[in-house]
């Protein structure tokens, strides 16, 4: 056999050997890829099946029914407010899917936790602290003051009563009567006009809520006029909120200005409302003893709920609540009653 023949012979060998592999390789990959297609399908069945159970179990976050813009009829919808919460908020389980005390977003008052111990705080000095700022006008100083331990601590000694801890003016037998600062439970706080006791006059109430809440309300506020302990009068309701736990879903209050009546709102309110990205729309409407009025010239929609509110530019949009929705709005969570501290 001579050397070209050699040559051919192993050419050949070589050709049939790469068929060969490449045959066996492909029956291999064959039988692979089928056994794992089956795998693969057996997987993506049991995902879909945790992720399903998953969203059940953490309660996902998804568009409120209670509050939604409809561009069709140019309403803004309220009935329900159901409330949306992150899931590590104390105040999740108290605020789900109850009917706002306020109208819009179902509010609650702050919860101080149980973290103070060991904190020293001395109720005199601190109370005329934040006198002399509050009656200097110095309201910021009077929030940062509000937000230390040592404020937030003297708070908390009083939960679970309506008492108070009071500085400034007294009758003889010592009742709050003039002007005087009060803090109470749950982060409140009251300065102006006291008679016999009770809050009576011009006067400013607000409730704090503490750093470490995971609240989406900041902080809630009423200025104006009181009687019987009570917002009655001419005033302003306040809500600051933190944006990151806003939603677009929920309707939320800003400003609720107008008259009020044993903590309700009364007669003619001016509504500004805000959401997450601080815009701001601004709306009229009317109150009886707390219950908003239907509006003039707008009928009850196809769901039975009441046209309440008119958009100041364009009065033809109406926020709309259900009958139940309508009754009980005011200023709330405002503690009441008790007794000052000695």
């Amino acid at each position: 056999m001579n050397k070209e023949e050699k040559i051919k012979i192993a050419i050949t060998a070589g050709v049939a050997a790469v068929i060969l592999l490449i045959l066996i390789f492909f029956l291999a990959l064959s039988g692979k890829n089928k056994g794992d297609e089956e795998k693969m399908n057996e997987n993506i069945t049991d995902y879909a099946k945790s992720q399903a159970s998953a969203d059940a179990s953490t309660g996902t976050l998804t568009e409120s029914a209670a509050s939604t813009e409809s561009s069709e009829q140019g309403v803004l919808d309220i009935s329900t407010a159901e409330v949306s919460q992150p899931e590590t908020s104390e105040y999740k389980d108290t605020a789900a899917n109850s009917v706002s005390g306020n109208s819009f977003y179902a509010t609650n008052t702050a919860v101080l936790k149980d973290v103070y111990k060991g904190i020293k705080y001395d109720i005199k000095s601190q109370m005329h602290e934040m006198y002399t700022y509050w009656a200097d006008g110095n309201t910021e100083a009077v929030r940062d003051l509000a937000h230390l331990e040592r404020f937030e601590a003297m708070s908390y000694s009083l939960l679970g009563s309506n008492d108070f801890y009071y500085y400034g003016d007294t009758t003889e037998d010592g009742l709050p009567n003039g002007t005087g600062l009060a803090i109470y439970a749950g982060d409140q706080y009251y300065f102006g006009e006291w008679s016999e006791g009770v809050r009576s006059g011009k006067g400013t109430w607000i409730s704090f809520y503490p750093n470490y809440s995971k609240y989406v309300v900041k902080e809630h506020m009423y200025s104006g006029e009181w009687e019987s302990d009570l917002p009655c009068g001419q005033g302003q309701e306040h809500y600051d909120y933190v944006s990151e736990y806003m939603n677009d879903s929920d309707v939320y209050l800003q400003n609720a200005i107008g008259g009020f009546k044993d903590g309700y709102y009364n007669g003619d309110m001016y509504i500004i409302i805000v959401n997450k990205n601080g815009e701001t729309t601004e709306w009229d409407g009317k109150c009886d003893a707390g219950t908003w009025e239907q509006v003039l010239y707008a009928a009850v929609d196809d769901r039975d709920r009441i046209p309440v509110l008119s958009l100041q530019k364009d009065n033809e949009r109406h926020i709309y609540m259900t009958k139940e929705g309508a009754r009980g709005n005011g200023v709330t969570g405002i503690i009441t009653g008790g007794s000052a501290r000695k």
